[in-house]
Parts: C-alpha cells; sequence; structure tokens
C-alpha cells in the first residue's frame, strides 16, 4: 500500500498535485490512497504514527501559512517516526531550497511550482520510489508465526495469512492462508492476538481478521460484515465496526 500525503495550503494547488498523482498510480494499477491536507497540519504526524507499516510518500510545501510551521518542520519531525517516509518538496520559493540540507530528512526532491515539467519531475520521484520499495520488499523477511498443529508445527509468514477463525463444536483455531489452505492449530484467540502484528484486527468472538487482506467491508439490515481476498464473509460484531473502520481508514 502506498500512501501519499499532499501538505498544501493552497488548494488549487494540492488539487493539481492529487490529479498528477493520481493518474500515475491509477496507470501502474498499483494500491495507494491519497490524502490531503490543507489546513490543521499537526493531524500529519498522527497519521504518520499510524501508518509506519506502509510505504509513505509526502509532499510538502515549505511555507505553509501557519507560524512556527513549515514543511520542514513537519518533515523533521515524521523522519524520527518514519525512518523510511520519502519526501518531495512543491514550493514557490525557491530561495529556501538550501534549508532542507540543514533538516537532515533525506528529501527525494525539491520541485518549483512554476516548472513547465512538474509532472514530469513529480513521476521522476514516484518512479524512483517504486524501484526502491521493490527492492526493499525483496530484501525484508516477511513476520512469521508458529502454529502448533495437532501432530506438527506451522510456521506462517503473517502476510500470507487471511484470518483466523473458530469453528463450532471445536476446540481448535483455524488459519485460512491467501493459497486457501488452512491449517487447523491449538490455541486461544485470546493468545493468538499477542503474538499477531498491528495489522490483525478481532473483528467478532469467532474471527481475527489480517486487515489488508479486506476486499470489502458492507453491512445488510442490521448486520456487519467484511469480505477477505479469497471472497469468503466474516462477521463483525457491531461494538467492532467503527473501531475496524478506523483501523482501515488510519
Amino acid at each position: 500500500m502506498y500512501n501519499i500525503i499532499i501538505c498544501e495550503d493552497n488548494y488549487s494547488t494540492a488539487i493539481t498535485l492529487k490529479k498528477i498523482i493520481t493518474e500515475y498510480f491509477d496507470e501502474k494499477k498499483l494500491d495507494y490512497t491519497v490524502k490531503l491536507f490543507t489546513d490543521r497540519f499537526e493531524r500529519i504526524i498522527d497519521f504518520a504514527k499510524c501508518n509506519i507499516e506502509n510505504i509513505n510518500i509526502y509532499f510538502f510545501d515549505i511555507v505553509l501559512n501557519v507560524e512556527h510551521v513549515s514543511g520542514l518542520s513537519l518533515a523533521k519531525q515524521i523522519r524520527e517516526i518514519d525512518i523510511l517516509a520519502y519526501f518531495i518538496f512543491v514550493t514557490s520559493h525557491p530561495e529556501f531550497s538550501l534549508r532542507i540540507f540543514n533538516y537532515q530528512i533525506k528529501a527525494l526532491d525539491c520541485i518549483f511550482k512554476q516548472e513547465l515539467n512538474i509532472k514530469e519531475r513529480i513521476c521522476e520521484c514516484l518512479n524512483t520510489i517504486l524501484f526502491e520499495s521493490s527492492k526493499i520488499e525483496q530484501l525484508s523477511v516477511p513476520s512469521q508465526i508458529t502454529l502448533k498443529g495437532v501432530n506438527e508445527l506451522y510456521t506462517v509468514n503473517q502476510n500470507d495469512i487471511l484470518y483466523f477463525e473458530t469453528r463450532p463444536g471445536s476446540r481448535l483455531l483455524y488459519c485460512i492462508l491467501t493459497d486457501d489452505s488452512c491449517i487447523p492449530f491449538r490455541n486461544t484467540l485470546k493468545e493468538l492476538k499477542k503474538e499477531l502484528g498491528s495489522r490483525f484486527f478481532q473483528c467478532h468472538r469467532s474471527y481475527i481478521i489480517n486487515t489488508k487482506q479486506i476486499k470489502k467491508m458492507f453491512k445488510e439490515q442490521q448486520s456487519y460484515f467484511v469480505m477477505m481476498n479469497n471472497n469468503k464473509t466474516c462477521d463483525v460484531s457491531r461494538l467492532k465496526w467503527k473501531d475496524l473502520l478506523d483501523n482501515v481508514n488510519s
């Protein structure tokens, strides 16, 4: 998942950037979201804290219409939270561009709004990010979990898990994987939760789901559901629905 965060106090410029970025990611057919921040810029820090697991690309204006707040100061705070974040500055003030180096935030580029080839410059930055992120993904080792089966142990990459479920009349839990295989194992949902990463959410007394594997969420009459990427539907309790929405949208 690519998160693109645009921090720009000029709404017209923000929409222009969003259009360029949306067209780029749609053409690449990639999974992404675009967040616009045109005021209350302190919210960006909260966003950064909740989205460390994703690839986050920040487009900052250097000069913002808030006293004691600049794109540089925000980027400095975010760098302390997310060491892999990408920063691209788009500014009308080229005289401030050298200040980027003073903040030691490892910015990818500084683009002037008046440039005729601004779209090309942005796309070049995004090409670089896609290339780097693909290499990092190849090198990274997915977090794993060991499940104690009936007769043997299973080591499973958490990325490959769709959900866990209980079944009526059984004391076992069941792990459903992206290849549609199923692993019965001994544990409780309460204890299992302690071993799982933040992408997992207990949406019901019978299910713990991988929120990165949700295909859609929907409501029918007074009941709530999620459809996973294998088209299996899991129940969501009414009390968990809002928390799940917040988790997915964060």
